[in-house]
Protein backbone atom coordinates (compact mmCIF):
# COMPACT_ATOMS: atom_id res chain seq x y z
CA UNK A 1 0.00 0.00 0.00
CA UNK A 2 1.23 3.50 -0.80
CA UNK A 3 2.04 6.00 1.94
CA UNK A 4 -0.81 8.17 0.71
CA UNK A 5 -3.27 5.32 1.10
CA UNK A 6 -1.84 4.31 4.46
CA UNK A 7 -2.11 7.81 5.87
CA UNK A 8 -5.60 8.45 4.54
CA UNK A 9 -6.92 5.20 5.87
CA UNK A 10 -4.86 5.06 9.03
CA UNK A 11 -5.94 8.59 9.88
CA UNK A 12 -9.64 7.71 9.96
CA UNK A 13 -10.67 7.78 13.60
CA UNK A 14 -7.13 8.62 14.68
CA UNK A 15 -5.42 11.73 13.37
CA UNK A 16 -7.92 13.39 11.04
CA UNK A 17 -8.89 16.02 13.52
CA UNK A 18 -6.78 18.51 15.38
CA UNK A 19 -3.80 20.34 13.89
CA UNK A 20 -2.18 17.27 12.31
CA UNK A 21 -5.45 16.35 10.61
CA UNK A 22 -5.71 19.86 9.21
CA UNK A 23 -2.22 19.63 7.70
CA UNK A 24 -2.63 16.23 6.07
CA UNK A 25 -6.11 17.17 4.90
CA UNK A 26 -4.69 20.18 3.10
CA UNK A 27 -1.88 18.14 1.55
CA UNK A 28 -4.04 15.22 0.41
CA UNK A 29 -7.37 16.94 -0.01
CA UNK A 30 -7.26 16.74 -3.77
CA UNK A 31 -6.02 13.15 -3.89
CA UNK A 32 -7.92 9.88 -3.70
CA UNK A 33 -6.93 6.50 -2.37
CA UNK A 34 -5.24 4.14 -4.79
CA UNK A 35 -7.85 2.14 -6.63
CA UNK A 36 -8.76 -0.99 -4.73
CA UNK A 37 -7.19 0.13 -1.45
CA UNK A 38 -8.93 -1.22 1.64
CA UNK A 39 -9.94 1.08 4.49
CA UNK A 40 -9.14 -1.51 7.15
CA UNK A 41 -5.94 -0.52 8.97
CA UNK A 42 -4.11 -1.80 11.99
CA UNK A 43 -3.23 0.30 15.02
CA UNK A 44 0.43 0.02 14.00
CA UNK A 45 -0.29 1.53 10.58
CA UNK A 46 -2.26 4.35 12.17
CA UNK A 47 0.56 5.02 14.65
CA UNK A 48 3.11 5.11 11.84
CA UNK A 49 0.95 7.55 9.89
CA UNK A 50 0.65 9.87 12.87
CA UNK A 51 4.40 9.71 13.47
CA UNK A 52 5.14 10.53 9.83
CA UNK A 53 2.75 13.49 9.71
CA UNK A 54 3.91 14.88 13.06
CA UNK A 55 7.59 14.56 12.15
CA UNK A 56 7.43 16.73 9.06
CA UNK A 57 4.90 19.13 10.56
CA UNK A 58 7.23 19.80 13.49
CA UNK A 59 10.28 19.97 11.23
CA UNK A 60 8.51 22.58 9.11
CA UNK A 61 8.07 24.78 12.17
CA UNK A 62 11.60 24.06 13.38
CA UNK A 63 13.07 25.20 10.05
CA UNK A 64 11.10 28.44 10.33
CA UNK A 65 11.99 29.01 14.00
CA UNK A 66 13.78 32.28 13.20
CA UNK A 67 10.97 33.52 10.98
CA UNK A 68 12.24 32.48 7.57
CA UNK A 69 13.33 29.23 5.91
CA UNK A 70 16.66 29.74 4.17
CA UNK A 71 18.08 27.78 1.24
CA UNK A 72 20.66 26.33 3.62
CA UNK A 73 17.91 25.01 5.91
CA UNK A 74 16.11 23.46 2.93
CA UNK A 75 19.34 21.69 1.95
CA UNK A 76 19.69 20.37 5.51
CA UNK A 77 16.16 18.96 5.49
CA UNK A 78 16.67 17.38 2.07
CA UNK A 79 19.96 15.86 3.22
CA UNK A 80 18.32 14.37 6.32
CA UNK A 81 15.45 12.97 4.21
CA UNK A 82 17.90 11.34 1.83
CA UNK A 83 20.79 10.27 4.04
CA UNK A 84 19.35 9.75 7.53
CA UNK A 85 15.73 8.82 6.80
CA UNK A 86 16.45 7.50 3.30
CA UNK A 87 13.10 8.64 1.95
CA UNK A 88 12.52 8.44 -1.77
CA UNK A 89 9.71 8.48 -4.27
CA UNK A 90 6.23 9.06 -2.92
CA UNK A 91 7.28 9.12 0.75
CA UNK A 92 9.71 11.96 0.06
CA UNK A 93 7.17 13.98 -1.92
CA UNK A 94 4.57 13.52 0.79
CA UNK A 95 7.07 14.56 3.47
CA UNK A 96 7.90 17.73 1.51
CA UNK A 97 4.20 18.51 1.11
CA UNK A 98 3.57 18.16 4.86
CA UNK A 99 6.70 20.19 5.66
CA UNK A 100 5.68 23.07 3.39
CA UNK A 101 2.05 23.11 4.51
CA UNK A 102 3.01 23.08 8.19
CA UNK A 103 5.73 25.74 8.06
CA UNK A 104 3.30 28.25 6.54
CA UNK A 105 0.29 27.33 8.70
CA UNK A 106 -1.04 29.33 11.65
CA UNK A 107 -0.69 26.27 13.89
CA UNK A 108 2.15 26.47 16.40
CA UNK A 109 4.95 23.97 16.91
CA UNK A 110 3.57 23.36 20.39
CA UNK A 111 0.14 22.39 19.05
CA UNK A 112 1.70 19.76 16.79
CA UNK A 113 3.82 18.50 19.69
CA UNK A 114 0.80 18.35 22.00
CA UNK A 115 -1.23 16.20 19.62
CA UNK A 116 1.73 13.89 19.09
CA UNK A 117 2.16 13.56 22.86
CA UNK A 118 -1.54 12.93 23.40
CA UNK A 119 -1.37 9.96 21.04
CA UNK A 120 1.95 8.49 22.24
CA UNK A 121 1.78 9.52 25.90
CA UNK A 122 2.29 5.91 27.03
CA UNK A 123 5.30 5.26 24.76
CA UNK A 124 8.28 7.12 26.18
CA UNK A 125 10.60 5.52 23.61
CA UNK A 126 8.59 7.09 20.79
CA UNK A 127 8.55 10.50 22.47
CA UNK A 128 12.32 10.34 22.97
CA UNK A 129 12.82 9.28 19.34
CA UNK A 130 10.98 12.42 18.19
CA UNK A 131 13.20 14.69 20.30
CA UNK A 132 16.26 12.91 18.90
CA UNK A 133 15.02 13.40 15.35
CA UNK A 134 14.48 17.12 15.97
CA UNK A 135 17.99 17.37 17.44
CA UNK A 136 19.42 15.45 14.49
CA UNK A 137 18.05 18.08 12.13
CA UNK A 138 19.02 21.00 14.40
CA UNK A 139 22.63 19.80 14.57
CA UNK A 140 22.82 18.73 10.91
CA UNK A 141 24.67 21.93 9.96
CA UNK A 142 27.08 21.54 12.87
CA UNK A 143 25.40 23.90 15.33
CA UNK A 144 22.00 24.16 16.97
CA UNK A 145 20.72 27.72 17.01
CA UNK A 146 19.02 29.26 20.03
CA UNK A 147 15.65 29.62 18.28
CA UNK A 148 15.74 25.94 17.31
CA UNK A 149 16.51 24.79 20.83
CA UNK A 150 13.76 27.02 22.21
CA UNK A 151 11.22 25.14 20.10
CA UNK A 152 12.69 21.73 20.90
CA UNK A 153 12.41 22.57 24.60
CA UNK A 154 8.70 23.24 24.05
CA UNK A 155 8.35 19.63 22.91
CA UNK A 156 10.60 18.38 25.72
CA UNK A 157 8.35 20.01 28.31
CA UNK A 158 5.13 18.81 26.66
CA UNK A 159 6.53 15.26 26.47
CA UNK A 160 7.54 15.32 30.14
CA UNK A 161 11.21 14.72 29.27
CA UNK A 162 12.77 17.74 30.96
CA UNK A 163 14.82 15.57 33.35
CA UNK A 164 16.15 13.49 30.46
CA UNK A 165 16.94 16.26 27.98
CA UNK A 166 20.62 16.51 28.89
CA UNK A 167 21.02 12.77 28.39
CA UNK A 168 19.18 12.82 25.06
CA UNK A 169 21.13 15.86 23.84
CA UNK A 170 24.48 14.28 24.77
CA UNK A 171 24.37 12.17 21.60
CA UNK A 172 24.84 15.34 19.56
CA UNK A 173 27.30 17.28 21.73
CA UNK A 174 30.83 16.83 22.99
CA UNK A 175 33.71 15.21 21.16
CA UNK A 176 34.46 11.53 20.46
CA UNK A 177 37.38 11.72 22.92
CA UNK A 178 35.17 13.00 25.76
CA UNK A 179 34.48 9.92 27.90
CA UNK A 180 31.92 11.87 29.91
CA UNK A 181 29.75 12.09 26.78
CA UNK A 182 29.31 8.30 26.80
CA UNK A 183 28.40 8.21 30.47
CA UNK A 184 25.69 10.77 29.70
CA UNK A 185 24.37 8.73 26.76
CA UNK A 186 23.83 5.83 29.17
CA UNK A 187 22.38 8.11 31.84
CA UNK A 188 25.26 7.26 34.17
CA UNK A 189 27.75 9.20 36.28
CA UNK A 190 31.48 8.70 36.64
CA UNK A 191 31.08 7.28 40.11
CA UNK A 192 28.61 4.54 39.13
CA UNK A 193 29.61 0.92 39.64
CA UNK A 194 30.05 -1.56 36.79
CA UNK A 195 26.85 -3.33 37.78
CA UNK A 196 24.88 -0.05 37.80
CA UNK A 197 26.23 0.89 34.37
CA UNK A 198 25.42 -2.55 32.99
CA UNK A 199 21.88 -2.35 34.35
CA UNK A 200 21.25 1.01 32.69
CA UNK A 201 22.79 -0.21 29.44
CA UNK A 202 20.55 -3.28 29.34
CA UNK A 203 17.47 -1.17 29.99
CA UNK A 204 18.34 1.27 27.19
CA UNK A 205 19.26 -1.53 24.78
CA UNK A 206 15.89 -3.16 25.39
CA UNK A 207 13.91 0.09 25.17
CA UNK A 208 15.54 1.33 21.99
CA UNK A 209 16.02 -1.85 20.01
CA UNK A 210 14.95 -0.97 16.43
CA UNK A 211 12.33 -3.74 16.32
CA UNK A 212 10.73 -2.51 19.55
CA UNK A 213 10.71 1.08 18.30
CA UNK A 214 9.05 0.00 15.07
CA UNK A 215 6.41 -1.98 16.97
CA UNK A 216 5.59 1.17 18.97
CA UNK A 217 4.78 3.13 15.82
CA UNK A 218 8.00 4.48 14.30
CA UNK A 219 7.85 3.91 10.51
CA UNK A 220 10.26 1.47 8.88
CA UNK A 221 11.52 4.35 6.74
CA UNK A 222 13.05 5.76 9.93
CA UNK A 223 14.88 2.50 10.64
CA UNK A 224 18.35 3.93 9.99
CA UNK A 225 17.89 6.55 12.71
CA UNK A 226 16.77 3.83 15.16
CA UNK A 227 19.69 1.60 14.20
CA UNK A 228 22.16 4.45 14.65
CA UNK A 229 20.71 5.18 18.09
CA UNK A 230 21.02 1.51 19.09
CA UNK A 231 24.63 1.34 17.88
CA UNK A 232 25.49 4.50 19.82
CA UNK A 233 24.13 2.91 23.02
CA UNK A 234 26.27 -0.17 22.40
CA UNK A 235 29.33 1.93 21.60
CA UNK A 236 28.82 4.07 24.71
CA UNK A 237 28.66 0.95 26.88
CA UNK A 238 31.88 -0.42 25.36
CA UNK A 239 33.73 2.86 25.99
CA UNK A 240 32.40 3.28 29.54
CA UNK A 241 33.20 -0.35 30.38
CA UNK A 242 36.77 0.13 29.16
CA UNK A 243 37.06 3.34 31.18
CA UNK A 244 35.84 1.57 34.32
CA UNK A 245 38.37 -1.24 33.78
CA UNK A 246 41.21 1.24 33.34
CA UNK A 247 40.30 3.38 36.35
CA UNK A 248 39.62 0.33 38.50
Amino acid sequence: MSWRGKILGGGIGFVLGGPLGTIIGAVLGHHVLDQGTSLTFSTLEANQSIYFIATFSMLGKLAKSDGVVTEAEIRVIESVMQNSLRLNGEARQLAIGIFNEAKDSDTSFGQFAQQFHDHFRNSEEVLVSMIELLLLVAYADGEMHAAEEQLILVAVNIFGLKDRYRQIKSRFTGTPNDVGKYYQILGCSKGDSKSAVKKKYRKLAMQYHPDRIHAKGVPREFAQVSQDRFKEIQNAYDIVSKDLDETG
